[in-house]
């Protein structure tokens, strides 16, 4: 993806986000959960066509219960959230797949321009990344995880949500003051052209982040196949083609096995004690030979 393409499709999704029926004065999860709704559909029609010729898939879900990080070695912080919205992609390239994430902390706010944040618990997780363990993570509870470079990074950042005559949604780096620069929709165009968040590992991660990513992936989906299982899915749980899938199974194995992997966990955590995190995959398929999309007709 070249950055006329990047510049076109922050166009197209800047266009399809402002004509989403927003709630209105609402709290963050229910823009994070309106964003699950409709960013897949959105993604996919933006895509397909700015990337012709690409077999482009994005789903997602909506999971209100996150989980925490309880810092080992630092005290008299709460437990922050890991976030309230994970972005992932995928792409094939002539030398194997690569991967792409970032994590996403939701925040309404007034001044977009100038908005300032306290260093509380969320700012040290995004900024210092202390050794934590997980807490409210079902399966994942007291495992621990020491992602590094400990500082701040680009798979972490801050989504403002600004209510105009219509709803504005930026992203900003955890630093002081916020850089507030960017609309989502030039942060997500680049999460797609792997010009923001931060790449992660699939198989055999060696590195705490990738394994931090892959937690939450699968956390999220035992949480998802669960509920369903359970009968208790409906459209603001489930969006868009099976994401999980062709994330978690990136060598085109079994897919029902992998379920019922992931279904084991029902018998270790009741269901309504299930945490995860909201997610929004995207696969963009094969990118072309000659690293040039083909013209659009």
């Amino acid at each position: 993806m070249d950055i006329n393409e990047r510049h076109s499709i922050a166009h197209d999704l800047e266009n399809a986000l402002r004509n989403i029926l927003w709630p209105k004065r609402a709290y963050e999860p229910d823009y994070v959960a309106k964003l699950v709704s409709e960013l897949p559909r959105i993604i996919t029609k933006v895509l397909s066509s700015n990337m012709p010729g690409r077999q482009i898939k994005a789903g997602g879900a909506f999971i209100h219960q996150k989980p925490l990080a309880h810092f080992i070695n630092k005290t008299g912080y709460k437990n922050p959230e890991l976030g309230d919205l994970l972005i992932v992609c995928r792409e094939q390239r002539s030398m194997g797949q690569v991967y792409n994430a970032m994590l996403l902390q939701a925040k309404r706010t007034d001044t977009p321009l100038s908005a300032s944040i306290p260093k509380d618990h969320q700012y040290v997780l995004y900024t210092e990344w202390p050794e934590f363990e997980y807490k409210r993570a079902g399966y994942l509870n007291g495992k621990t995880r020491s992602v590094l470079p400990k500082t701040i990074t680009q798979g972490a950042q801050y989504l403002l949500i600004y209510e105009t005559k219509y709803v504005e949604l930026l992203t900003a780096t955890v630093d002081t003051p916020l850089n507030t620069s960017k609309y989502f929709s030039r942060t997500l165009a680049s999460i797609l052209s792997f010009d923001a968040g931060r790449t992660f590992q699939v198989s055999n991660p060696r590195d705490d982040w990738s394994q931090m990513i892959l937690d939450l992936l699968r956390l999220s989906a035992a949480a998802v196949f669960n509920r369903r299982r359970s009968g208790y899915v409906g459209a603001n749980r489930w969006n868009g083609d099976s994401a999980f899938d062709y994330i978690l199974n990136p060598d085109g194995q079994d897919k029902d096995n992998d379920k019922e992997d992931l279904l084991q966990y029902h018998d270790v955590v009741p269901d309504d004690a299930h945490s995860g995190m909201s997610v929004i995959c995207i696969d963009l398929g094969a990118a072309p030979a000659s690293g040039k999309e083909p013209e659009r007709d």
